[in-house]
């Protein structure tokens, strides 16, 4: 019912793990193996961005990542460098980073004459999911509405406890760095899509937005591709917990168009209500007693997802695949962030050098778990 697609960010460092410069191409390097996306530069010139082609299956996602997340690492060893995947580098400082900027690079150029230190600080790294519809369905009624899972799927993609050498006290402090940016956040609720159209054109015409420019916020309706894009994640190395999240978006989205075609329509919670679970997710990440404001009750991370799970699992396409993701789901509740790994890793480690090895390693993700294990049916 819904193809999906991703964008990620992706650090490149030296051999030490700092971060570092890169000469990286949009053509792949042998013209034809490039089929799973594109590889692509960001504004800071230590980050890259691997955007999938567009996939039906969460397995689809998972393979064309991890084809190039390969061919990035080939690229950065051709120049003596590597690639760390997290949503910041734990120790980098901002004003040593360099950017894309001047006559070539006329984009990122208005962007730092626009927004000035906030966007040269914003050398963050997120991962963007993109939902796509039939051009019948109700997107922003879906929208309005999956903005509720949004504090739920940045915890458990949480990644980015450090900034500066330093323990921030948060699971992602990534968002302490976007949200800066003007019109950022949890977007509020819209009609319709022709209003919410209507208010991109306002902007442009008034010289908030540039022509070829949408919003920024944790979840949009694209200007140019008509997708949903949820935009609230840390980019994490392992293949596993992003082919979950992917899921669990994904039934959602499935389950809000059954829902809206059977005359079923849940309250819209208020961009007030969605903020303080942001803030949970921010801060306690998977530890998070989370505001289930349907009942205006606080509960437990493992008692809130069982009843997201229950709600969404039945979008499985076998019993065979829901029983994988109820696995994975498991495992993430019971494990915990990214970001609780890499604090108790600086705890064992002597130095930074110690950890940013750890973290480069992580992010060689193996090949993802695809289909089904032998035998299932």
């Amino acid at each position: 019912m819904i193809t999906i697609g991703l964008e990620e960010e992706v650090q490149v460092v030296d051999a030490h793990g700092q971060l570092v410069s890169h000469d990286f191409l949009r053509e792949s390097p042998s013209g034809n193996d490039n089929s799973e996306g594109i590889i692509d530069k960001e504004l800071h010139r230590c980050a890259i961005e691997l955007k999938t082609r567009i996939c039906h299956s969460v397995d689809e996602l998972q393979t064309a990542l991890h084809v190039l997340r390969a061919q990035a690492r080939l690229r950065a060893a051709a120049q003596g460098q590597q690639i760390l995947i997290a949503g910041l580098h734990p120790t980098a400082m901002w004003q040593q980073q360099a950017r894309h900027e001047g006559v070539d690079y006329p984009r990122y150029t208005r962007l730092i004459d626009e927004y000035q230190d906030v966007a040269r600080s914003a050398f963050s790294f997120g991962m963007h999911l993109h939902l796509g519809f039939a051009g019948d369905a109700p997107k922003m009624a879906i929208m309005n509405r999956l903005r509720h899972v949004l504090p739920e799927v940045l915890a458990l993609s949480a990644s980015s406890p450090f900034f500066e050498g330093y323990d921030t006290g948060l699971q992602t402090w990534r968002h302490s760095l976007l949200d800066r940016y003007p019109r950022m956040g949890i977007p509020d609720i819209w009609d319709s899509e022709g209003d919410y159209r209507m208010h991109l054109q306002r902007l442009r015409r008034l010289g908030c937005l540039q022509q070829d420019q949408g919003l920024w916020q944790d979840l949009r309706l694209h200007h140019r591709y008509g997708t949903l894009e949820v935009r609230i994640m840390d980019s994490h190395p392992h293949l596993d917990r992003i082919g979950l999240i992917a899921t669990l978006l994904k039934w959602e989205a499935e389950t809000l168009l059954l829902e809206f075609a059977s005359g079923r329509q849940s309250a819209i919670w208020s961009r007030a209500c969605i903020e303080e679970n942001k803030w949970r997710a921010r801060r306690h990440g998977l530890q998070a007693q989370w505001i289930e404001w349907d009942r205006d009750q606080a509960c437990s991370t493992s008692e809130h997802f069982e009843r997201w799970w229950s709600r969404i699992a039945f979008r499985a396409a076998s019993p065979a695949e829901r029983s994988r993701w109820e696995r994975q789901l498991a495992d993430a509740l019971s494990e915990g962030s990214y970001a609780d790994a890499l604090r108790r890793q600086v705890q064992r480690d002597t130095d930074w050098r110690s950890t940013l090895q750890w973290m480069i390693a992580r992010s060689h993700d193996e090949p993802p778990t695809l289909q089904y294990a032998e035998g299932w049916q």
